[in-house]
């Protein structure tokens, strides 16, 4: 390469790493947007892996929505309805009230309860909807309270990352359904 080409290229770095850090300085330099309320903050999670569990209850093949991996795992299907039970067990412990449908005791309900996709789509989505309105209506002051649960108290925040947290796990699980199937999920898809 010839001097004045040399001479060029390094000019031209100089001047884009000097724009990346003359507009890295200014993003510091300006003020951070207020944090938003930690109900708020709250309902965004819950709200966002509960949409990707929905997205997937209405995506996954009805046909296989018995499906599982393993003689001794759940299927699809179950795990949806699980994932959502416990959720339903942690918003009527935070509201003190009895939404949503009947499913029996505990959290994992019989498919009989739930025979079709669109029953299982139907228990998810009222989930989602239950949990926000609650959130939303209890605010930040709701995530302070604390509850009975189990032997313990504990404030309603912890049983709100508990139920997230929990749908997580199983949405990983229906994610390596979809994969076992060669589908892709909802979310992989954007």
């Amino acid at each position: 390469m010839k001097r004045s080409s040399l001479a060029l290229l390094a000019l031209t770095l100089l001047a884009v790493a000097g724009t990346s850090i003359s507009s890295h300085g200014q993003s510091q330099n300006q003020a951070p947007r207020p944090a938003r309320s930690r109900a708020e903050e709250t309902l965004d999670t819950w709200n966002a892996i509960g949409n990707k569990l929905h997205a997937m209850a209405q995506d996954f093949p009805e046909d296989k929505y018995d499906y599982k991996l393993q003689k001794d795992q759940r299927t699809f299907a179950l795990n949806l309805l699980h994932a959502t039970a416990l959720d339903y067990v942690v918003i009527r412990s935070i509201s003190g009230s009895n939404l949503g449908p009947d499913f029996g005791e505990g959290d994992n309900p019989s498919r009989d309860a739930f025979k079709t996709k669109a029953d299982v789509v139907k228990f998810v989505q009222q989930a989602i909807a239950d949990g926000a309105n609650v959130i939303q209506q209890q605010g930040d002051p709701g995530l302070d309270k604390t509850i009975k649960w189990g032997s313990r108290l504990v404030h309603v925040s912890y049983l709100w990352t508990f139920a997230i947290e929990h749908s997580a796990e199983h949405y990983g699980q229906l994610v390596v359904y979809y994969r076992a199937n060669n589908l892709v999920p909802p979310d992989s898809r954007r």
